[in-house]
């Protein structure tokens, strides 16, 4: 359950009306020495990133735009981390609004068949020690005029699914989320790995592999302890995909 205004009590919490990203924002307080913890908010960025150099939309005022500072023990999983980190999304979503939203391999959440929220998972090494920014950007109000060029293709937001609700709501379902991985999830996470297969919409569908010059038809399968995607190629070899290595295609059309 949600306690209402959960962020009003929590310390280390930064808002702002414009930051050109809040994931930059994140490698500066880190850099800083901001403690483990420290949530940064923005209502708009102007520089808003995503996966493989990306850009991410962030329209004033519409959506989430909310990056978490972590300093974990050596032995955690940053592996698993943008993947546990869907998985807190699509729980913010349901406990927010009531919506059920799916996962695209690796962490883009998705509605009807259409990109609802976006993450990005980035390190800082700061001498002995390294930083982690989880990075969640979820469209909340939007219309489907607040979306420009290709993105209107392919994106919508709560609002467009029908949902009440506003940033603030889900900015408090989805900080509660993150503490909860931060302390319980991210040492063991094995713990939400069922939840992700669940909730992972690409398993057991066609896909194309898309990694430079290389366009292979697959079959996803599983994923791994990793949260890799083990794939079957149309000739039968089973191979494992990391995020970093190629995109995913041809699920709802567009590429993570």
């Amino acid at each position: 359950m949600v306690a209402k205004d959960y962020l009003s009590e929590r310390k280390n919490v930064y808002r702002h009306a414009l930051l050109d990203s809040t994931n930059l924002e994140g490698k500066r307080l880190a850099a800083s020495g901001a403690p483990d913890g420290t949530v940064i908010i923005a209502a708009q960025q102007s520089a808003g990133r995503g996966r493989m150099g990306r850009s991410f939309q962030s329209a004033g005022g519409m959506g989430l735009y909310l990056s978490i500072l972590w300093r974990p023990r050596q032995d955690a999983s940053l592996l698993a981390l943008p993947a546990l980190g869907a998985v807190a999304a699509a729980r913010a979503v349901e406990e927010a609004c009531g919506l059920s939203p799916e996962i695209k391999w690796p962490n883009d959440l998705v509605l009807g068949g259409r990109k609802l929220a976006g993450i990005l998972c980035e390190s800082v090494v700061l001498g002995a020690e390294t930083a982690v920014i989880l990075g969640i950007g979820i469209n909340v109000g939007h219309t489907a005029a607040d979306f420009e060029g290709e993105v209107a293709q392919i994106a919508t937001s709560l609002a467009m699914a029908g949902a009440v609700t506003s940033p603030e709501a889900v900015a408090d379902a989805l900080v509660q989320q993150l503490d909860e991985l931060r302390e319980r999830i991210l040492l063991q996470p094995g713990l939400w790995r069922e939840e992700y297969r669940r909730r992972c919409a690409t398993l057991g569908r066609e896909v194309r592999l898309i990694g430079g010059e290389e366009s292979l038809p697959a079959t996803a399968l599983d994923v791994d302890e990793e949260y890799g995607l083990v794939v079957q190629l149309a000739g039968g070899e089973v191979r494992t995909v990391r995020a970093g290595e190629v995109s995913v295609r041809g699920l709802y059309g567009y590429a993570p």
